[in-house]
């Protein structure tokens, strides 16, 4: 009887459940790998509204493991720009970290070597795309784009700098085709004047 009291007890954890039933969760959790930390503590980073018996009885409920001291702070995020050009500058929303303490230790897993399995090129490939992608942007913010006078030249580009080559060398003289009012004619003729006179 006695064993059966104690097998009892050891089933419950060794503190107070809370009474909060939540079916869907909308919040995420994360799990830190902080090597620092001693075996028998753990790093979450949680919610803003979560509270220290809010993971505890997430980490009871849904994995099963105990924890006895809980130990939370917010960390405040540096100030950020709202654009490159921008002179916005706001504070994002701090982080809330929580350091539990566990009643049986935990040893993470040691990294693979071998990351094959899960396309470790494909996501190198991937990472070096999307980081081309932002020092594009990035250069396109900042006015970085490159000059027309840069870019190699097109094919009527050519053209018409042959064309003007000709004609700078007297070797071919201008003409649009365009036939003139002959009252025009007087006035060419004067600016033709003083032009020759200056």
């Amino acid at each position: 009887m006695a064993e059966a009291v104690k097998a009892a007890v050891r089933q419950g954890p060794g503190f107070k459940l809370g009474n909060k039933q939540i079916f869907l969760p909308n919040h995420v959790i994360t799990f830190l790998r902080k090597e620092h930390l001693p075996p028998n503590e753990a790093c979450f980073k949680v919610p803003l509204r979560f509270t220290k018996f809010d993971l505890r009885d997430y980490l009871w409920n849904l994995y099963n493991v105990e924890v006895t001291k809980v130990r939370s702070y917010v960390k405040q995020q540096p100030l950020a720009q709202r654009g490159m050009l921008s002179r916005q500058w706001y504070r994002p929303l701090p982080l809330k970290i929580m350091v539990v303490e566990l009643a049986k230790p935990f040893q993470w897993p040691e990294l693979p070597q071998n990351l094959e399995p899960w396309n470790n090129e494909l996501w190198k490939k991937r990472d070096k795309m999307l980081e081309e992608q932002n020092e594009d942007q990035i250069n396109k913010k900042r006015f970085l784009i490159p000059m027309k006078s840069k870019q190699p030249l097109s094919k009527e580009r050519k053209e018409l700098a042959s064309l003007a080559k000709k004609m700078a060398e007297g070797e071919i003289k201008w003409s649009n085709d365009v036939v003139l009012d002959s009252k025009w004619d007087a006035l060419m003729t004067r600016e033709g004047l003083a032009v020759a006179r200056t």
